[in-house]
Protein backbone atom coordinates (compact mmCIF):
# COMPACT_ATOMS: atom_id res chain seq x y z
CA UNK A 1 0.00 0.00 0.00
CA UNK A 2 1.39 3.42 -0.97
CA UNK A 3 1.97 6.20 1.57
CA UNK A 4 -0.98 8.13 0.14
CA UNK A 5 -3.28 5.10 0.50
CA UNK A 6 -2.06 4.50 4.05
CA UNK A 7 -2.80 8.10 4.99
CA UNK A 8 -6.27 7.96 3.45
CA UNK A 9 -7.01 4.73 5.31
CA UNK A 10 -6.13 6.36 8.65
CA UNK A 11 -7.40 9.91 8.23
CA UNK A 12 -10.91 11.10 7.45
CA UNK A 13 -11.22 14.16 5.22
CA UNK A 14 -13.76 15.74 7.58
CA UNK A 15 -11.29 15.57 10.48
CA UNK A 16 -8.51 17.04 8.33
CA UNK A 17 -10.60 19.95 7.04
CA UNK A 18 -12.09 20.62 10.48
CA UNK A 19 -8.67 21.47 11.89
CA UNK A 20 -8.71 24.52 9.59
CA UNK A 21 -12.38 25.32 8.96
CA UNK A 22 -15.47 25.23 11.15
CA UNK A 23 -17.84 22.76 9.43
CA UNK A 24 -21.59 22.41 9.80
CA UNK A 25 -23.41 19.20 8.93
CA UNK A 26 -25.65 19.42 5.87
CA UNK A 27 -27.37 16.07 5.38
CA UNK A 28 -24.68 13.47 4.80
CA UNK A 29 -22.18 16.22 3.90
CA UNK A 30 -20.62 19.22 5.62
CA UNK A 31 -20.56 22.88 4.65
CA UNK A 32 -18.69 26.07 5.59
CA UNK A 33 -17.78 29.50 4.32
CA UNK A 34 -14.98 28.94 1.83
CA UNK A 35 -11.51 29.57 3.30
CA UNK A 36 -10.17 30.52 -0.14
CA UNK A 37 -12.41 33.46 -1.01
CA UNK A 38 -14.65 35.91 0.83
CA UNK A 39 -18.32 34.94 1.07
CA UNK A 40 -21.28 35.27 3.42
CA UNK A 41 -23.28 32.21 2.34
CA UNK A 42 -21.52 28.81 2.60
CA UNK A 43 -20.61 27.33 -0.78
CA UNK A 44 -17.77 25.11 0.46
CA UNK A 45 -18.77 21.44 0.91
CA UNK A 46 -17.00 18.33 2.15
CA UNK A 47 -18.23 14.88 1.12
CA UNK A 48 -17.28 12.06 3.52
CA UNK A 49 -18.40 9.37 1.07
CA UNK A 50 -16.23 10.73 -1.74
CA UNK A 51 -13.42 11.83 0.57
CA UNK A 52 -13.43 15.11 -1.38
CA UNK A 53 -14.19 18.82 -1.00
CA UNK A 54 -15.43 21.47 -3.39
CA UNK A 55 -16.34 25.14 -3.34
CA UNK A 56 -19.15 26.06 -5.72
CA UNK A 57 -18.19 29.72 -5.43
CA UNK A 58 -14.56 29.65 -6.59
CA UNK A 59 -14.60 26.18 -8.23
CA UNK A 60 -11.72 24.79 -6.18
CA UNK A 61 -11.80 21.23 -4.98
CA UNK A 62 -10.04 17.91 -4.57
CA UNK A 63 -9.00 15.48 -1.85
CA UNK A 64 -7.39 16.00 1.56
CA UNK A 65 -3.95 16.44 -0.02
CA UNK A 66 -5.05 19.21 -2.37
CA UNK A 67 -6.85 20.90 0.53
CA UNK A 68 -3.71 20.99 2.68
CA UNK A 69 -1.66 22.18 -0.30
CA UNK A 70 -4.12 25.01 -0.94
CA UNK A 71 -4.64 26.15 2.63
CA UNK A 72 -1.00 25.85 3.71
CA UNK A 73 0.41 27.10 0.41
CA UNK A 74 2.77 24.13 0.17
CA UNK A 75 3.84 21.61 -2.44
CA UNK A 76 2.65 18.00 -2.51
CA UNK A 77 5.58 16.55 -0.59
CA UNK A 78 5.06 19.01 2.26
CA UNK A 79 1.33 18.23 2.35
CA UNK A 80 2.20 14.53 2.37
CA UNK A 81 4.52 15.09 5.33
CA UNK A 82 1.90 17.11 7.25
CA UNK A 83 -0.76 14.42 6.80
CA UNK A 84 1.67 11.58 7.44
CA UNK A 85 2.53 13.19 10.78
CA UNK A 86 -1.17 13.44 11.62
CA UNK A 87 -1.69 9.78 10.65
CA UNK A 88 1.39 8.57 12.52
CA UNK A 89 3.00 7.22 9.36
CA UNK A 90 6.69 7.43 8.54
CA UNK A 91 7.43 8.36 4.97
CA UNK A 92 10.59 7.40 3.19
CA UNK A 93 13.22 10.13 3.52
CA UNK A 94 14.32 11.69 0.29
CA UNK A 95 17.74 12.96 -0.64
CA UNK A 96 18.30 16.58 0.40
CA UNK A 97 19.19 17.54 -3.15
CA UNK A 98 15.74 16.38 -4.26
CA UNK A 99 13.88 18.46 -1.73
CA UNK A 100 12.24 21.67 -2.82
CA UNK A 101 13.82 24.90 -1.66
CA UNK A 102 10.87 25.43 0.63
CA UNK A 103 11.23 22.04 2.29
CA UNK A 104 14.99 22.55 2.68
CA UNK A 105 14.39 25.81 4.53
CA UNK A 106 11.79 24.20 6.79
CA UNK A 107 14.29 21.46 7.64
CA UNK A 108 16.92 24.13 8.31
CA UNK A 109 14.60 25.94 10.73
CA UNK A 110 13.72 22.69 12.51
CA UNK A 111 17.45 22.04 12.96
CA UNK A 112 17.87 25.58 14.29
CA UNK A 113 15.12 24.98 16.85
CA UNK A 114 16.88 21.82 18.06
CA UNK A 115 20.13 23.77 18.37
CA UNK A 116 18.47 26.51 20.45
CA UNK A 117 16.75 23.95 22.70
CA UNK A 118 20.06 22.20 23.32
CA UNK A 119 21.68 25.55 24.16
CA UNK A 120 18.92 26.35 26.64
CA UNK A 121 19.68 23.18 28.59
CA UNK A 122 23.28 24.36 28.95
CA UNK A 123 22.37 27.79 30.35
CA UNK A 124 21.04 27.71 33.91
CA UNK A 125 20.62 31.52 34.04
CA UNK A 126 18.07 31.41 31.22
CA UNK A 127 16.30 28.42 32.79
CA UNK A 128 16.09 30.31 36.08
CA UNK A 129 14.69 33.36 34.27
CA UNK A 130 11.93 31.28 32.65
CA UNK A 131 11.10 29.67 36.00
CA UNK A 132 10.99 33.11 37.59
CA UNK A 133 8.42 34.10 34.95
CA UNK A 134 6.35 31.12 36.09
CA UNK A 135 7.01 28.88 33.08
CA UNK A 136 7.09 25.15 33.68
CA UNK A 137 9.58 22.84 32.02
CA UNK A 138 6.93 20.90 30.13
CA UNK A 139 5.50 24.16 28.79
CA UNK A 140 8.89 25.28 27.47
CA UNK A 141 9.33 21.87 25.85
CA UNK A 142 5.85 21.95 24.25
CA UNK A 143 6.58 25.35 22.66
CA UNK A 144 10.17 24.32 21.76
CA UNK A 145 11.56 27.38 23.53
CA UNK A 146 15.32 27.68 23.30
CA UNK A 147 18.24 30.05 23.66
CA UNK A 148 20.56 31.66 21.10
CA UNK A 149 23.95 32.00 22.81
CA UNK A 150 26.14 35.07 22.58
CA UNK A 151 28.71 34.97 19.81
CA UNK A 152 28.60 35.82 16.14
CA UNK A 153 28.55 32.43 14.44
CA UNK A 154 27.33 29.69 16.76
CA UNK A 155 24.26 28.77 14.70
CA UNK A 156 26.06 29.39 11.42
CA UNK A 157 28.77 26.89 12.24
CA UNK A 158 26.22 24.35 13.50
CA UNK A 159 24.10 24.54 10.33
CA UNK A 160 27.19 24.50 8.14
CA UNK A 161 28.15 21.23 9.80
CA UNK A 162 24.70 19.85 8.97
CA UNK A 163 25.17 20.51 5.23
CA UNK A 164 23.27 23.78 4.84
CA UNK A 165 24.73 26.52 2.69
CA UNK A 166 25.19 30.16 3.68
CA UNK A 167 22.70 31.12 0.95
CA UNK A 168 20.05 28.84 2.48
CA UNK A 169 20.70 30.23 5.96
CA UNK A 170 20.30 33.77 4.67
CA UNK A 171 17.09 32.93 2.78
CA UNK A 172 15.64 31.45 5.97
CA UNK A 173 16.41 34.69 7.84
CA UNK A 174 18.72 33.02 10.36
CA UNK A 175 21.95 34.77 9.37
CA UNK A 176 22.87 38.25 8.13
CA UNK A 177 25.58 39.52 5.83
CA UNK A 178 28.01 41.30 8.11
CA UNK A 179 29.02 44.92 7.77
CA UNK A 180 32.38 45.74 6.16
CA UNK A 181 34.26 46.00 9.44
CA UNK A 182 33.25 42.46 10.38
CA UNK A 183 34.14 41.20 6.92
CA UNK A 184 37.66 42.34 7.56
CA UNK A 185 38.07 40.02 10.54
CA UNK A 186 39.71 36.65 10.00
CA UNK A 187 37.20 33.83 10.14
CA UNK A 188 38.11 30.51 8.66
CA UNK A 189 34.81 30.17 6.77
CA UNK A 190 32.51 32.71 5.11
CA UNK A 191 33.65 35.84 7.01
CA UNK A 192 30.78 37.91 5.60
CA UNK A 193 27.96 36.24 7.59
CA UNK A 194 26.86 36.27 11.24
CA UNK A 195 23.94 34.96 13.30
CA UNK A 196 20.82 37.14 13.40
CA UNK A 197 19.88 36.02 16.93
CA UNK A 198 22.47 36.33 19.69
CA UNK A 199 21.91 36.11 23.47
CA UNK A 200 18.14 35.80 23.14
CA UNK A 201 15.37 33.54 24.43
CA UNK A 202 14.01 31.93 21.26
CA UNK A 203 10.37 31.32 20.42
CA UNK A 204 9.83 29.26 17.23
CA UNK A 205 7.09 30.65 14.99
CA UNK A 206 5.00 27.90 13.38
CA UNK A 207 2.44 27.93 10.58
CA UNK A 208 -1.05 26.48 11.01
CA UNK A 209 0.20 22.92 10.54
CA UNK A 210 2.97 23.26 13.13
CA UNK A 211 5.93 23.64 10.75
CA UNK A 212 8.53 26.13 12.02
CA UNK A 213 8.77 29.05 9.58
CA UNK A 214 10.66 31.62 11.67
CA UNK A 215 11.67 32.77 15.15
CA UNK A 216 11.09 35.55 17.61
CA UNK A 217 13.95 36.29 20.01
CA UNK A 218 13.61 38.09 23.36
CA UNK A 219 16.62 39.97 24.62
CA UNK A 220 18.54 38.35 27.51
CA UNK A 221 21.53 39.72 29.40
CA UNK A 222 23.63 42.70 28.39
CA UNK A 223 22.89 43.99 24.90
CA UNK A 224 23.69 47.21 22.98
CA UNK A 225 21.33 50.10 23.75
CA UNK A 226 19.81 50.00 20.28
CA UNK A 227 18.90 46.30 20.50
CA UNK A 228 15.15 45.76 20.41
CA UNK A 229 13.45 43.84 23.20
CA UNK A 230 12.17 41.41 20.55
CA UNK A 231 13.48 40.78 17.06
CA UNK A 232 11.77 38.52 14.52
CA UNK A 233 12.72 36.64 11.40
CA UNK A 234 12.36 39.02 8.42
CA UNK A 235 9.92 38.36 5.59
CA UNK A 236 10.91 35.14 3.79
CA UNK A 237 9.27 32.66 1.42
CA UNK A 238 8.12 30.83 4.57
CA UNK A 239 7.36 33.62 7.03
CA UNK A 240 4.81 36.40 6.48
CA UNK A 241 4.05 38.24 9.69
CA UNK A 242 0.76 39.58 8.33
CA UNK A 243 -0.56 36.01 8.00
CA UNK A 244 0.98 34.20 10.97
CA UNK A 245 -0.48 34.02 14.48
CA UNK A 246 1.80 32.73 17.21
CA UNK A 247 0.37 29.61 18.86
CA UNK A 248 -2.34 29.09 16.22
CA UNK A 249 -1.13 25.57 15.41
CA UNK A 250 -1.68 24.56 19.05
CA UNK A 251 -4.80 26.68 19.60
CA UNK A 252 -6.87 25.94 16.47
CA UNK A 253 -8.68 22.84 17.76
CA UNK A 254 -9.69 24.60 20.99
CA UNK A 255 -10.72 27.72 19.07
CA UNK A 256 -13.10 25.61 17.01
CA UNK A 257 -14.31 23.58 20.00
CA UNK A 258 -14.87 26.56 22.32
CA UNK A 259 -16.04 28.79 19.46
CA UNK A 260 -13.92 31.81 20.39
CA UNK A 261 -10.32 32.97 20.03
CA UNK A 262 -8.30 34.84 22.67
CA UNK A 263 -5.81 37.38 21.28
CA UNK A 264 -2.97 38.56 23.51
CA UNK A 265 0.03 40.84 23.05
CA UNK A 266 3.09 38.62 22.80
CA UNK A 267 4.65 35.17 22.82
CA UNK A 268 5.09 34.98 26.58
CA UNK A 269 1.40 35.82 27.05
CA UNK A 270 0.43 32.96 24.72
CA UNK A 271 2.72 30.45 26.39
CA UNK A 272 1.51 31.28 29.91
CA UNK A 273 -2.14 31.43 28.84
CA UNK A 274 -1.84 27.91 27.41
CA UNK A 275 -0.14 26.80 30.63
CA UNK A 276 -3.15 28.13 32.57
CA UNK A 277 -5.50 26.06 30.42
CA UNK A 278 -6.70 28.81 28.05
CA UNK A 279 -5.41 26.96 25.01
CA UNK A 280 -7.48 28.89 22.47
CA UNK A 281 -5.01 31.80 22.74
CA UNK A 282 -2.89 33.33 19.97
CA UNK A 283 -0.79 36.45 19.41
CA UNK A 284 0.28 38.52 16.45
CA UNK A 285 4.00 38.42 15.80
CA UNK A 286 5.86 41.58 14.91
CA UNK A 287 2.87 43.46 13.52
CA UNK A 288 -0.60 44.76 14.34
CA UNK A 289 -3.63 42.54 13.82
CA UNK A 290 -4.29 42.31 10.07
CA UNK A 291 -7.14 41.39 7.78
CA UNK A 292 -5.28 38.17 6.94
CA UNK A 293 -5.12 37.25 10.62
CA UNK A 294 -8.87 37.79 10.92
CA UNK A 295 -9.57 35.61 7.87
CA UNK A 296 -7.47 32.84 9.41
CA UNK A 297 -9.45 33.04 12.66
CA UNK A 298 -12.81 33.32 10.92
CA UNK A 299 -12.37 29.88 9.41
CA UNK A 300 -12.92 28.57 12.95
CA UNK A 301 -14.97 31.19 14.81
CA UNK A 302 -16.43 34.68 14.60
CA UNK A 303 -15.89 35.46 18.28
CA UNK A 304 -12.82 37.23 19.67
CA UNK A 305 -11.66 37.95 23.20
CA UNK A 306 -8.88 40.55 23.33
CA UNK A 307 -6.58 41.02 26.31
CA UNK A 308 -6.53 44.62 27.57
CA UNK A 309 -4.26 46.26 30.10
CA UNK A 310 -6.59 47.99 32.54
CA UNK A 311 -4.98 51.41 32.30
CA UNK A 312 -4.09 51.35 28.61
CA UNK A 313 -7.09 49.63 27.06
CA UNK A 314 -8.48 52.70 25.33
CA UNK A 315 -5.17 53.85 23.92
CA UNK A 316 -4.27 50.43 22.53
CA UNK A 317 -7.66 49.52 21.09
CA UNK A 318 -7.22 50.69 17.51
CA UNK A 319 -3.85 48.94 17.31
CA UNK A 320 -5.60 45.69 18.11
CA UNK A 321 -7.71 45.76 14.99
CA UNK A 322 -11.07 46.12 16.73
CA UNK A 323 -12.22 48.28 13.84
CA UNK A 324 -11.55 45.58 11.24
CA UNK A 325 -12.93 42.81 13.45
CA UNK A 326 -16.24 44.60 14.01
CA UNK A 327 -16.52 45.52 10.34
CA UNK A 328 -15.95 41.85 9.43
CA UNK A 329 -18.83 40.79 11.67
CA UNK A 330 -16.82 39.47 14.63
CA UNK A 331 -18.23 39.60 18.15
CA UNK A 332 -15.43 41.28 20.11
CA UNK A 333 -14.97 41.09 23.87
CA UNK A 334 -12.36 42.59 26.22
CA UNK A 335 -10.65 40.58 28.95
CA UNK A 336 -8.92 42.43 31.79
CA UNK A 337 -7.19 40.55 34.60
CA UNK A 338 -8.28 41.66 38.10
CA UNK A 339 -4.70 42.65 38.91
CA UNK A 340 -4.52 44.77 35.78
CA UNK A 341 -1.38 42.89 34.70
CA UNK A 342 -0.77 41.38 31.29
CA UNK A 343 -1.72 37.69 30.84
CA UNK A 344 1.79 36.31 31.41
CA UNK A 345 2.24 38.10 34.74
CA UNK A 346 -1.35 37.41 35.76
CA UNK A 347 -0.83 33.66 35.19
CA UNK A 348 2.45 33.77 37.10
CA UNK A 349 0.69 35.35 40.11
CA UNK A 350 -2.60 33.47 39.93
CA UNK A 351 -3.56 31.31 36.89
CA UNK A 352 -7.22 31.31 37.90
CA UNK A 353 -7.36 35.11 37.69
CA UNK A 354 -6.59 34.95 33.98
CA UNK A 355 -9.05 32.11 33.38
CA UNK A 356 -11.71 34.19 35.16
CA UNK A 357 -10.85 37.29 33.12
CA UNK A 358 -11.39 35.35 29.87
CA UNK A 359 -14.57 33.69 31.14
CA UNK A 360 -16.04 37.02 32.27
CA UNK A 361 -14.88 39.04 29.25
CA UNK A 362 -17.29 41.82 28.27
CA UNK A 363 -18.39 43.04 24.88
CA UNK A 364 -15.81 45.63 23.87
CA UNK A 365 -18.42 48.37 23.49
CA UNK A 366 -19.83 47.52 26.92
CA UNK A 367 -16.28 47.67 28.26
CA UNK A 368 -15.83 51.17 26.90
CA UNK A 369 -19.22 52.31 28.17
CA UNK A 370 -18.18 51.25 31.68
CA UNK A 371 -14.64 52.63 31.38
CA UNK A 372 -15.25 55.95 29.64
CA UNK A 373 -17.10 58.55 31.64
CA UNK A 374 -17.23 61.66 29.49
CA UNK A 375 -19.76 61.87 26.67
CA UNK A 376 -17.09 63.32 24.40
CA UNK A 377 -14.91 60.22 24.91
CA UNK A 378 -17.88 58.00 24.09
CA UNK A 379 -18.60 59.96 20.92
CA UNK A 380 -14.97 59.83 19.79
CA UNK A 381 -14.21 56.23 20.67
CA UNK A 382 -17.43 54.18 20.75
CA UNK A 383 -19.71 55.69 18.12
CA UNK A 384 -17.27 55.03 15.23
CA UNK A 385 -17.25 51.35 16.19
CA UNK A 386 -21.04 51.23 16.30
CA UNK A 387 -21.15 52.95 12.91
CA UNK A 388 -19.23 50.12 11.22
CA UNK A 389 -21.27 47.26 12.71
CA UNK A 390 -22.81 45.30 9.82
CA UNK A 391 -26.05 44.60 11.73
CA UNK A 392 -28.71 47.34 11.98
CA UNK A 393 -30.24 45.51 14.95
CA UNK A 394 -26.94 45.63 16.85
CA UNK A 395 -26.62 49.34 16.09
CA UNK A 396 -30.11 49.95 17.47
CA UNK A 397 -29.34 48.03 20.67
CA UNK A 398 -26.19 50.05 21.34
CA UNK A 399 -27.93 53.33 20.49
CA UNK A 400 -30.55 52.58 23.13
CA UNK A 401 -27.91 51.60 25.70
CA UNK A 402 -25.97 54.83 25.18
CA UNK A 403 -29.17 56.89 25.30
CA UNK A 404 -30.11 55.27 28.62
CA UNK A 405 -26.64 55.80 30.09
CA UNK A 406 -26.53 59.51 29.32
CA UNK A 407 -30.29 60.08 29.57
CA UNK A 408 -30.69 61.50 26.09
CA UNK A 409 -33.12 60.73 23.28
CA UNK A 410 -32.26 57.75 21.07
CA UNK A 411 -32.79 59.96 18.02
CA UNK A 412 -29.93 62.17 19.18
CA UNK A 413 -27.65 59.17 19.51
CA UNK A 414 -28.66 57.97 16.05
CA UNK A 415 -27.81 61.36 14.59
CA UNK A 416 -24.34 61.19 16.14
CA UNK A 417 -23.83 57.64 14.89
CA UNK A 418 -24.67 58.77 11.35
CA UNK A 419 -22.12 61.59 11.64
CA UNK A 420 -19.44 59.37 13.20
CA UNK A 421 -16.45 58.71 11.00
CA UNK A 422 -15.62 54.99 10.87
CA UNK A 423 -12.13 54.18 12.16
CA UNK A 424 -9.45 54.51 9.51
CA UNK A 425 -7.17 51.52 9.27
CA UNK A 426 -4.37 50.45 7.02
CA UNK A 427 -6.10 49.39 3.83
CA UNK A 428 -3.40 46.86 3.09
CA UNK A 429 -4.22 45.19 6.41
CA UNK A 430 -7.95 45.16 5.86
CA UNK A 431 -7.89 44.46 2.15
CA UNK A 432 -9.70 41.34 1.02
CA UNK A 433 -7.63 38.98 -1.05
CA UNK A 434 -9.29 36.09 -2.78
CA UNK A 435 -6.17 33.92 -3.21
CA UNK A 436 -6.43 33.85 -6.99
CA UNK A 437 -10.23 33.48 -6.99
CA UNK A 438 -11.74 34.14 -10.37
CA UNK A 439 -15.44 34.12 -11.07
CA UNK A 440 -16.21 31.05 -13.19
CA UNK A 441 -17.23 31.71 -16.78
CA UNK A 442 -20.96 31.52 -17.35
CA UNK A 443 -22.00 28.13 -18.79
CA UNK A 444 -24.42 27.61 -21.65
CA UNK A 445 -27.80 26.05 -20.91
CA UNK A 446 -26.62 22.83 -22.57
CA UNK A 447 -23.47 22.72 -20.42
CA UNK A 448 -25.56 23.21 -17.29
CA UNK A 449 -28.02 20.49 -18.30
CA UNK A 450 -25.26 18.00 -19.18
CA UNK A 451 -23.38 18.76 -15.98
CA UNK A 452 -26.47 18.06 -13.88
CA UNK A 453 -27.19 14.83 -15.77
CA UNK A 454 -23.62 13.54 -15.54
CA UNK A 455 -23.41 14.53 -11.88
CA UNK A 456 -26.56 12.58 -11.08
CA UNK A 457 -25.25 9.55 -12.97
CA UNK A 458 -21.89 9.67 -11.17
CA UNK A 459 -23.66 10.02 -7.83
CA UNK A 460 -25.97 7.05 -8.47
CA UNK A 461 -23.63 4.79 -10.48
CA UNK A 462 -23.73 2.19 -7.69
CA UNK A 463 -27.46 2.50 -7.01
CA UNK A 464 -29.19 -0.58 -5.64
CA UNK A 465 -32.38 0.37 -7.51
CA UNK A 466 -32.40 -1.66 -10.76
CA UNK A 467 -34.38 0.92 -12.79
CA UNK A 468 -32.17 3.82 -11.72
CA UNK A 469 -29.01 1.75 -12.26
CA UNK A 470 -30.17 0.93 -15.81
CA UNK A 471 -30.84 4.60 -16.61
CA UNK A 472 -27.53 5.65 -15.08
CA UNK A 473 -25.58 3.04 -17.07
CA UNK A 474 -27.25 4.26 -20.25
CA UNK A 475 -26.17 7.86 -19.49
CA UNK A 476 -22.61 6.90 -18.59
CA UNK A 477 -22.25 4.81 -21.74
CA UNK A 478 -23.72 7.41 -24.08
CA UNK A 479 -21.59 10.17 -22.54
CA UNK A 480 -18.39 8.17 -22.26
CA UNK A 481 -16.50 10.52 -24.59
CA UNK A 482 -17.35 13.50 -22.38
CA UNK A 483 -16.45 11.68 -19.17
CA UNK A 484 -13.11 10.55 -20.59
CA UNK A 485 -11.81 14.13 -20.73
CA UNK A 486 -12.96 15.10 -17.23
CA UNK A 487 -10.45 15.08 -14.38
CA UNK A 488 -11.39 13.07 -11.28
CA UNK A 489 -11.66 16.35 -9.36
CA UNK A 490 -14.34 17.55 -11.80
CA UNK A 491 -16.21 14.25 -11.57
CA UNK A 492 -16.17 14.50 -7.77
CA UNK A 493 -17.54 18.03 -8.00
CA UNK A 494 -20.39 17.01 -10.30
CA UNK A 495 -21.30 14.05 -8.11
CA UNK A 496 -21.24 16.14 -4.93
CA UNK A 497 -23.35 18.86 -6.54
CA UNK A 498 -25.95 16.26 -7.59
CA UNK A 499 -26.01 14.76 -4.11
CA UNK A 500 -26.60 18.19 -2.56
CA UNK A 501 -29.36 19.00 -5.08
CA UNK A 502 -31.23 15.69 -5.15
CA UNK A 503 -30.62 13.99 -1.81
CA UNK A 504 -33.99 13.44 -0.17
CA UNK A 505 -36.05 13.69 -3.39
CA UNK A 506 -39.17 11.51 -3.34
CA UNK A 507 -38.47 9.92 -6.75
CA UNK A 508 -34.92 9.72 -8.08
CA UNK A 509 -36.22 7.97 -11.18
CA UNK A 510 -38.38 10.98 -12.08
CA UNK A 511 -35.40 13.27 -11.51
CA UNK A 512 -33.02 11.44 -13.85
CA UNK A 513 -35.70 11.16 -16.53
CA UNK A 514 -36.26 14.91 -16.31
CA UNK A 515 -32.49 15.56 -16.48
CA UNK A 516 -32.22 13.35 -19.59
CA UNK A 517 -35.10 15.20 -21.18
CA UNK A 518 -33.61 18.62 -20.36
CA UNK A 519 -30.20 17.75 -21.80
CA UNK A 520 -31.70 16.26 -24.98
CA UNK A 521 -33.88 19.35 -25.41
CA UNK A 522 -30.91 21.70 -24.99
CA UNK A 523 -28.90 19.66 -27.50
CA UNK A 524 -31.69 20.07 -30.07
CA UNK A 525 -31.81 23.81 -29.38
CA UNK A 526 -28.06 24.09 -29.87
CA UNK A 527 -28.27 22.16 -33.15
CA UNK A 528 -31.10 24.42 -34.31
CA UNK A 529 -28.97 27.50 -33.55
CA UNK A 530 -26.10 26.05 -35.59
CA UNK A 531 -28.36 25.25 -38.56
CA UNK A 532 -29.99 28.68 -38.37
CA UNK A 533 -26.55 30.25 -38.62
CA UNK A 534 -25.62 28.13 -41.64
CA UNK A 535 -28.92 28.91 -43.39
CA UNK A 536 -28.31 32.62 -42.83
CA UNK A 537 -24.83 32.31 -44.30
CA UNK A 538 -26.18 30.63 -47.46
CA UNK A 539 -28.87 33.31 -47.79
CA UNK A 540 -26.23 36.05 -47.60
CA UNK A 541 -24.16 34.26 -50.26
CA UNK A 542 -27.25 33.98 -52.52
CA UNK A 543 -28.02 37.69 -52.02
CA UNK A 544 -24.52 38.43 -53.26
CA UNK A 545 -25.29 36.69 -56.56
CA UNK A 546 -23.46 33.41 -55.96
CA UNK A 547 -25.09 30.17 -57.06
CA UNK A 548 -24.80 26.48 -56.14
CA UNK A 549 -25.89 26.52 -52.54
CA UNK A 550 -29.49 25.45 -53.18
CA UNK A 551 -28.99 21.75 -52.34
CA UNK A 552 -27.22 22.57 -49.05
CA UNK A 553 -29.96 25.03 -48.19
CA UNK A 554 -32.65 22.41 -48.84
CA UNK A 555 -30.79 19.94 -46.61
CA UNK A 556 -30.47 22.45 -43.79
CA UNK A 557 -34.13 23.44 -44.07
CA UNK A 558 -35.14 19.77 -43.91
CA UNK A 559 -32.99 19.22 -40.79
CA UNK A 560 -34.40 22.39 -39.27
CA UNK A 561 -37.95 21.15 -39.85
CA UNK A 562 -37.22 17.69 -38.34
CA UNK A 563 -35.48 19.13 -35.26
CA UNK A 564 -38.25 21.66 -34.68
CA UNK A 565 -40.81 18.87 -34.82
CA UNK A 566 -38.74 16.81 -32.37
CA UNK A 567 -38.34 19.78 -30.02
CA UNK A 568 -42.10 20.30 -29.95
CA UNK A 569 -42.48 16.77 -28.59
CA UNK A 570 -40.53 17.82 -25.47
CA UNK A 571 -42.86 20.70 -24.70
Amino acid sequence: MSTVEQIKSRLHIVDVVQTYVKLQQAGTNYKANCPFHSERTPSFFVSPTRESWHCFGCSRGGDMFSFVMEIEGVEFYEALKILADKAGIEIQKINKTEQSERQRLISLLEESAKFFQAELKKNQDVIDYLKKRGMKGETAKAFQIGFAPAGWRNLFDHLKGRGYSAAEMEKSGMIIKSSSDLQATSYSLQPNYHDRFRSRVMFPLANASGQIVGFSGRIFGDQPADSGKYINTPQTILYDKSRLLYGFDKAKNDIRRKDFCVIVEGQMDVVMSHQAGVINTVAVSGTALTGEHLKLIKRLTDKLVMAFDRDEAGARASGKGIDMALAEGFQVKAAVSPSGKDPADAVMDDPESWVKAVTEAKNVIDFYLETLVERKDVENRILPYIAILPSAIEKAQWAKKIADKFRVAEEAVWEEIKKAKPPIFDKTRGKEENYGYKKPLKKTRLEVALSRLLGFALWQKNSSDAEIKSLVDEVLTSRESVLSVLLQEEKDRLGLEAELNFEGCSSLKDEILKLKKDSEKEEIKMRLEEITGKIRELELVAEGGSQGGESKLDSYLSDFHDLTKKLNQYQ
